[in-house]
């Protein structure tokens, strides 16, 4: 049998149940309402006849019931009505009465009259009865043409539904036969044969499903052909893994998951001296740790590979003749898909001869730090020896100046003033550039005005330039915010240097230093670009790319006419590089050269708007204006008490000396100054430690506070930040000058003053 036959007797099959059971139901719903109805209707009727003829039974009133049933008889169109009275006496009787049967329904009566009848009583009291036939001929005629019609509608419905199953089983055939013909496509050329697709039902989705299937399979098809080509790489990498583990330079040890070596690489024999027969099955550490190794590596290395963690270790290890060995060990497990270790991987390699040249420079590199430790020491303790006396030297000389008026006397001491001033220049240079090559020196980070920084640079600047006739110009836009956090005295020495090496190189013409505001990579910060040009001599085109090295010059010449160390570019070229920036030059011979640099600058916090950090400092050299105040002085030199002495002769002040640490603390005690100036190296005990010992007697409230100041040889920036954290307040640097010691003196005395003013207040 063929699905279509089968697929039409089905749906007939079905179709024929489900009308049979709805033609039941309908007929049986149409006679069950009908009878209900007629049966209801007629013996309504009957009790209204009844009820109506009621007195006229008991008048016993004939002519009235006859008249009355049979008028009731023709316009109800009724089979027969009779009337009896209790004793069972007709009273009358119109129509067929015949075959009475009251027990069936209207639709079971045989004779197509349905029998009623309806018992005539007063307050309970029977006096007869009324009978009825009402005719049904038209209710079963209908129930009949209704059968009739069902069967009719079922065999045509049948018909249809049978012509619908061969249409569709032929679809579908059809449709299933364009199935058939996509598998025999694939049978013969593969995978990934189409059929076409038309409409949108179920068949149609079978179709797409049956492509789609297609497709994958053809997907399928090549990835494995993919995978195949893999498999075969795959292996022939494993071949050549397998050639280069056996012909590798390094040891190559396979163990299984309890740690017994499975196979070893030749480098392992010539490495170890063991034969791979005769360490198979065996441990590794057992075969190859000796007394020398190390317990806290093994235990390190053990405990990694308990935790399925790869390790790497230096291992002390022992050949097959005891003879040790140090090797680089790399092991790591191989686990399963289940993460549970099938073999353990070590690669070994001999690092004998590295960790012998290793020592070889951590030895070398302890005596080269030694030696440069050694360097910056004695370049600190020769800047300090050489400062002490320079201090003398210059400051005595520049108090000369302002004394003698022979022009002959006066240009000597102005060679010597100048000249001292060349060496602690050179001596500053030369501590820069050795704590840059030490890696010690290092920005701070403090707010300060830009602006107000370049404006002092230019106006130092200007100050050298004014015996050459030079402007020195400032190029800078008014609406940039200066207000900015870095290292301030670092960058007012870059531009000093390379503004001071413009008027050294420029007789005619004039400098310009030019400052912008540009776009910045960091979102925190804000770039500034400077730029240094001059309209000198110049730089030649073979000494440019060298010019910014240490010791070099534009003119090397034993003969040259500027005096420098040649390490100011140098110094700038490292301090500009720790901003973040580099430091470039351009330079035509003979028309003037052009300095830049960009770098980046964190702006203040707004907070710091309103800050009160700077005190007024005084402009003026002149020592008379200066408060009558006791200032002690503790210095071991006599040449350098002098000095002071004699720059602040014509002051108020009241200078007590003292010759060393000890003194200091005694005189201090006995004279209760306002103002301490020390020296820091002093024999017996030096400023630090009598610095302690004042601040320590002001901390029980024996005394009152004072500044302490700082005038030492020691000009690093380490021993300034040093004494601020040892309790004193500020630093002078030897050799200083006047205006930089009546300054500084001018600069606390207005401290004092306020103070005084501020307890009187509080009093």
């Amino acid at each position: 049998m063929t699905l279509r036959t089968k697929t039409i007797l089905g749906i007939a099959l079905i179709e024929a149940l489900v009308l049979a059971l709805l033609i039941f139901t309908g007929l049986q719903w149409l006679k069950t309402s009908n009878n209900s109805r007629l049966e209801t209707g007629s013996k309504q009727l009957v009790s209204v006849f009844a009820s109506a003829t009621r007195d006229a039974v008991l008048a016993t009133d004939l002519a009235y019931l006859d008249s009355f049933a049979e008028s009731i008889t023709n316009e109800h169109n009724l089979a027969y009505i009779r009337i009896v009275d209790r004793n069972g006496v007709e009273l009358t009787r119109h129509g067929e009465y015949q075959d009475v049967t009251v027990d069936s329904l209207p639709s079971e009566v045989i004779d197509g009259v349905y029998d009623v009848y309806s018992n005539i009583e007063v307050a309970g009291q029977y006096y007869g009865k009324v009978e009825m036939g009402v005719r049904v001929s038209d209710f079963q005629a209908l129930m009949s043409q209704a059968t009739r019609l069902s069967i009719l509608i079922a065999v045509l419905e049948m018909v249809l539904v049978a012509i619908f199953s061969f249409a569709l089983g032929t679809y579908l055939l059809r449709r299933l036969d364009k199935l058939k013909q996509g598998v025999e496509r694939i049978e013969k050329i593969g995978p990934g044969a189409q059929i076409t697709v038309t409409g949108n039902d179920e068949v149609s989705q079978v179709s797409e499903a049956f492509n789609s299937m297609s497709r994958s399979l053809a997907n399928a098809q090549e990835n494995l052909a993919k995978k195949h080509e893999q498999q075969v790489v795959l292996t022939e990498k494993i071949t050549e893994l397998a050639q280069v583990a056996e012909h590798a330079r390094d040891a190559i040890i396979i163990t299984d998951a309890k740690g017994l070596i499975t196979w070893v690489n030749p480098a392992f024999e010539v490495l170890t001296g063991y034969r791979s027969a005769d360490v198979i099955g065996k441990q590794p550490g057992k075969l190859l740790q000796g007394a020398g190794t190390d317990a806290a590596t093994v235990e390190q290395m053990s405990k990694a590979l308990d935790e399925k963690r790869p390790v790497k270790v230096e291992l002390l290890n022992y050949s097959s003749n005891g003879q040790p060995y140090w090797v680089e060990m790399d092991i790591s497990p191989v686990l399963d898909s289940d993460g549970e270790v099938i073999r353990f991987i070590a690669v070994e390699r001999d690092i004998t001869e590295r960790r012998q040249v290793n020592k070889q420079l951590e030895s070398a590199l302890e005596q080269a730090t030694k030696a440069n430790n050694a360097k910056s020491e004695f370049l600190a303790n020769m800047s300090h020896e050489i400062r002490t006396p320079m201090n003398a030297i210059m400051g005595l000389s520049e108090m000369l100046l302002d004394q003698v008026t022979v022009p002959e006397l006066h240009g000597k001491l102005k060679i010597i003033n100048k000249s001292a001033e060349n060496l602690v220049t050179v001596i500053n240079d030369i501590l820069d550039y050795s704590k840059i090559e030490a890696g010690k020196l290092t920005l701070t980070q403090s707010p300060f005005d830009l602006r107000e920084v370049l404006e002092q640079a230019i106006e130092l600047s200007a100050y050298q330039a004014k015996s050459k006739g030079l402007p020195v110009i400032l190029d800078m836009p008014s609406d940039i915010d200066t207000r900015v956090v870095g290292d301030k005295g670092r960058l007012n020495q870059v531009l000093l240097n390379l503004l001071g090496n413009a008027v050294k190189f420029t007789e005619k013409g004039h400098i310009k230093l030019t400052v912008a505001e540009v776009e910045s990579m960091a979102s925190q910060s804000v770039s500034y670009r400077f730029i240094i040009e001059d309209t000198g001599m110049g730089i030649p085109s073979d000494r440019l790319p060298f010019i910014m090295e240490k010791f070099e010059q534009v003119d090397n010449s034993a003969t040259r006419e500027f005096e420098g160390t040649g390490l100011g570019l140098a110094i700038c070229k490292h301090l500009i590089a720790m901003f973040g920036g580099q430091l470039a030059v351009e330079s035509e011979e003979g028309v003037g050269s052009r300095f830049s640099f960009t770098i980046p600058l964190e702006p203040q916090p707004a907070q710091q708007e309103q800050t009160v950090q700077p005190l007024r400092t005084v402009a003026t050299v002149d020592e008379s204006v200066l408060p009558k105040l006791t200032v002690l002085v503790a210095e071991d030199s006599q040449v350098n008490r002098m000095l002071v002495e004699a720059m602040l002769a014509n002051s108020q002040l009241e200078l007590v000396f003292a010759k060393d640490g000890i003194e200091a603390v005694e005189l201090y005690q006995r004279h209760q100054p306002d103002m301490v100036i020390t020296d820091i190296s002093m024999p017996r005990k030096d400023g630090y430690a009598a610095t302690a010992e004042i601040r320590a007697l002001q901390k029980n409230g024996r005394f009152p506070w004072c500044p302490v100041i700082a005038l030492s040889a020691h000009a690093m920036v380490e021993e300034k930040e040093n004494s601020h954290q040892r309790g004193l307040d500020d630093y002078l640097t030897k050799p200083v000058k006047k205006v930089e010691l009546v300054n500084m003196i001018a600069k606390w005395s207005e401290v004092i003053s306020q103070q005084v003013k501020a307890k009187k207040m509080i009093d």
